[in-house]
């Protein structure tokens, strides 16, 4: 009986089951069935860490320097650094952004709109960066929150983005950030560069470039000034990033803005300012995979 069911399956095994005994055929037969088992085991094992990797992402944390404007308009330059993260499937390349931009999570993620909330830093400017400042309104650093949008005119290729924010602050106002990018990819190389504009509402103009009666009558430098809002600056930004590994990268980063409206025809600007703002850096970005189940 045991020879009959093994000669079942397949013409070269009947022949070999009816060249050996019966107490032999056990043998094939056991060998057979833990063949059949083992198989069952490991394809079962290599369809776990499939499952289990359905929740698992690609975090990227960048930590970018700087050296430019001590604040928007100044002619003294130094140092500033600030960090940046991003979060992506396994299997996807680096994403397509600028250092410049703020940072944000897209809540909507289709391959040609992302929209999301986004987190910025305002630089102060106060009487430590220059003590000829003493005496005018504060302008303290501020940390700015809001919405972001972006819209692919040609997917992976050419971006638009918009960022529009509010500082945290009682007295801030609205900073709206416009910009676009081209991006290429050759290799272990990402190249963009793109358009910049920036825009404030009355409040923020004032707070940055304004200079009250009070405030001029306490500092004495700086002759009264009131501005009004709208578009403060235009410039150009571009990077370079080279992927070392899927784990390491490294970016260059540059811009250039050119300041017009209240950030110009500020006395702020005009006594100790520069209405061409030039900025470089460097990013160093490090990945690593992390199961993260609250995404989906």
């Amino acid at each position: 009986m045991q020879a009959e069911n093994l000669a079942n399956t397949g013409g070269l095994l009947v022949n070999i089951s009816r060249l050996i005994s019966p107490i032999g055929l056990r043998l094939p037969v056991i060998l057979c069935g833990l063949s059949t088992t083992a198989f069952a085991a490991a394809a079962g094992a290599a369809e776990l860490p499939q499952k289990s990797l359905v929740q698992e992402r690609v975090i990227s944390v960048s930590l970018f320097s700087f050296y430019g404007p001590k604040y928007l308009g100044a002619e003294r330059y130094g140092p500033f650094a600030f960090p940046a993260f991003d979060i992506r499937r396994l299997g996807e390349p680096f994403a397509l952004d600028s250092p410049d931009d703020g940072l944000g999570y897209p809540v909507l993620d289709t391959p040609r709109l992302k929209l999301g909330p986004v987190v910025s830093l305002r630089q102060g400017r106060n009487a430590g960066v220059e003590h000829r400042f003493t005496g005018l309104d504060p302008d303290p650093w501020a940390i700015e929150a809001g919405a972001f949008a972006d819209y692919w005119i040609l997917p992976e290729r050419l971006r638009t983005r918009a960022e529009l924010r509010h500082g945290l602050r009682g007295r801030d106002g609205l900073a709206l950030d416009l910009s676009a990018d081209l991006f290429t990819r050759q290799g272990a190389f990402t190249l963009s560069a793109g358009p910049r504009l920036g825009l404030l509402n009355a409040t923020l103009a004032q707070v940055e470039f304004g200079v009250s009666p009070a405030a001029s009558q306490r500092n004495g430098f700086f002759v009264p000034y009131h501005a009004s809002g709208g578009l403060q600056s235009v410039g150009l930004s571009s990077s370079l990033s080279y992927d070392w590994s899927p784990v390491w990268r490294t970016t260059f980063y540059s811009r250039y803005d050119h300041l017009t409206g209240d950030a110009a025809a500020s006395s702020i600007t005009r006594r100790l300012g520069a209405v061409n703002q030039f900025t470089a850096g460097l990013g160093i970005t490090y990945s690593f995979r992390s199961n993260l189940p609250f995404l989906p």
